[in-house]
């Protein structure tokens, strides 16, 4: 098949040559325009949408049809025969003489006139601008006859001074000719090896995207998806990212994104495969993610420092078990672990215990590194021994397991006093109120930034009664209670009075569930605080009767009654 060629002459002169040449050459089919700079620029913008192959021209002209096609442009070379014929033909005028182009004439031009010593004065022009007001200034300074291009012959006619344009010879055709067909057949070689690239990725990778670093896309491939789950910010957090996965939200749910970065010929390139977070054994309830960064920890206190400084010197542990009341903190801990042993490299997956039980034994992603597991202590005893198996087939994988309780539970044990297990305590906040203050600056620095409440700070009489309350739910409590008063507060600080009505509502609360369930007969009581530990611990009788010091004989009488 013929390599579909424009050929944009800058001259009428030359379309007669290239017809001659033409003769001479039938692996191109050539179509010959003739027209200069933008002209040019707009015939070749027309061949590139009507499939052309490759497009030549000369100097000016095919710079500027390079700029903004993505075909291979040839530019035709001025030879030194081209320039010692023109130089011939100037050579019986008399007067000063000039030649004057871009680079491409004049470094040629120079390099012939000095090795001959021709006196011919060689002037650069950088842009077509500039060819005019030189024009003006080589005309008042004598000199009589100007060679160059179509550029320079019309600027220095439009003055009066002669001009002789250096044409192009046959032998700088044939070269532009054979110079068109090698490049093409090296663009459609790069194609075709692209095009296998593409489909051998669109077959085994369904989902993927390939970008600079500067984040401009090169190649995408979606398969499921209406449109491009990530955005332009994610591309830019990826490109500044050195590998390993990720993870990020897309209308809700997970996408779990492998990065790695490749180099092309001094080239970087980031490749990212995408896909969703939703093998069969996944629930709902797992929620995995990427942690570059985590909430500070206040550990102004001296229980908090104990707590950091016992999970640091238990960092190559593999299990771990977290302690401590709802609220405490037990999950910031385990994302401070995951961080400290695994450097923001791998993922981090946080699942109820209850869920993890339906987890498959194969499921585990290879690429999660950290596991957190909450509340531990509502597995029912019969699956214990189950539960207990599949931590030991995950920590052999290599994964770390971080295992949580609201209390040390003696029937435990077994996994609570392991060697091989850290036993950490977090401390419930009424044990830290040293860290009352920052934790406060810290809540209220957040809602400023994220929703935009004006205060800035909470005056000592308010800190003073934050540290006070005995915070039964703990840092959570805390962060809510300074949720609503940053909400309430209009000023830069918030007050004394606005602690003390938000605390007096949950102390107002917390009295009228108590006096409902004071009221009725003993027998009432009874019931109702039954029925209460039942709820808590999610209707297991044998828990329940455990806490009440009866038997489930008893307990079961009791709610028949």
């Amino acid at each position: 098949m013929k390599i579909k060629t424009l050929f944009v002459a800058p001259y009428q002169a030359m379309e007669n040559l290239i017809r001659e040449c033409q003769k001479e050459e039938n692996r191109l089919d050539v179509t010959i325009k003739v027209a200069n700079l933008q002209e040019g620029v707009e015939l070749a913008k027309h061949a590139e949408a009507e499939g052309y192959d490759v497009i030549i021209s000369r100097g000016g002209t095919a710079k500027l049809i390079r700029d903004v096609v993505n075909l291979p442009v040839v530019d035709i070379h001025i030879s030194g025969y081209d320039m010692l014929r023109v130089l011939t033909l100037a050579n019986d005028f008399s007067g000063k003489k000039a030649i004057v182009g871009f680079s491409n004439i004049t470094l040629g031009a120079k390099a012939i006139t000095d090795l001959l010593e021709i006196p011919v004065d060689i002037f650069t022009i950088q842009d077509g601008s500039q060819m005019l007001p030189l024009a003006y200034k080589l005309k008042k300074e004598g000199y009589q006859l100007i060679m160059g291009d179509v550029v320079t012959v019309n600027a220095v006619s439009a003055v009066g001074l002669n001009g002789i344009l250096i044409q192009s010879g046959m032998e700088a055709i044939m070269d532009a000719f054979e110079e068109a067909v090698s490049l093409t057949e090296l663009v459609r070689k790069i194609k075709l090896e692209n095009e296998c690239l593409k489909v051998t990725l669109r077959d085994e990778v369904p989902n993927i995207i390939v970008f600079k670093e500067s984040g401009q896309i090169v190649f995408e491939k979606w398969k499921g998806y209406s449109e491009r789950p990530i955005s332009f910010n994610d591309i830019s957090m990826l490109a500044n990212h050195k590998g390993a996965t990720r993870v990020i939200q897309h209308h809700g749910a997970s996408l779990k994104i492998e990065v790695k970065k490749i180099t092309v010929k001094e080239n970087h390139y980031m490749v990212c495969k995408v896909s969703d977070i939703h093998d069969e054994f996944f629930t709902d309830s797992w929620k995995i993610e990427t942690i570059n960064f985590n909430e500070p920890i206040v550990s102004q206190s001296g229980k908090m420092k104990d707590c950091l400084a016992l999970v640091d010197l238990c960092l190559a542990h593999d299990q771990f078990v977290l302690i401590g009341e709802q609220g405490s903190g037990k999950e910031l801990i385990a994302r401070y672990i995951h961080l400290k042993k695994y450097q923001q490299t791998g993922l981090y997956a946080a699942v109820y215990a209850t869920d993890f039980l339906k987890t498959e034994n194969q499921a585990c992603y290879p690429e999660i590194q950290t596991l957190y597991i909450r509340a531990v202590e509502k597995i029912p005893q019969a699956k214990r021994n189950h539960f207990m198996m599949k931590i030991e087939e995950f920590t052999q994988n290599g994964m770390a397991v971080i295992l949580s309780m609201d209390r040390e539970h003696a029937d435990w044990g077994d996994l609570i006093y392991h060697d091989a297990v850290a036993r950490i305590t977090v401390p419930p906040l009424r044990e830290r109120k040293e860290d009352i203050r920052e934790l406060a600056a810290y809540y209220i620095a957040h809602y400023h930034q994220t929703l935009g409440t004006p205060a800035v700070k909470i005056n000592d009489e308010g800190i003073e009664l934050l540290s006070e309350y005995d915070w039964p739910g703990n840092v959570s409590e805390l962060r809510a209670l300074i949720k609503d008063a940053a909400l309430l507060e209009k000023g830069y600080v918030i007050e004394k009075r606005i602690l003390e009505e938000l605390i007096s509502r949950k102390n107002t609360k917390e009295m009228i569930g108590l006096s409902n369930l004071l009221t009725g007969t003993l027998e009432d009581i009874e019931k109702k605080v039954i029925k209460a530990v039942l709820a808590e611990e999610e209707f297991n009788q044998t828990k329940a009767a455990k806490r009440l010091n009866i038997n489930r004989a008893t307990l079961w009488r009791k709610l028949k009654q």
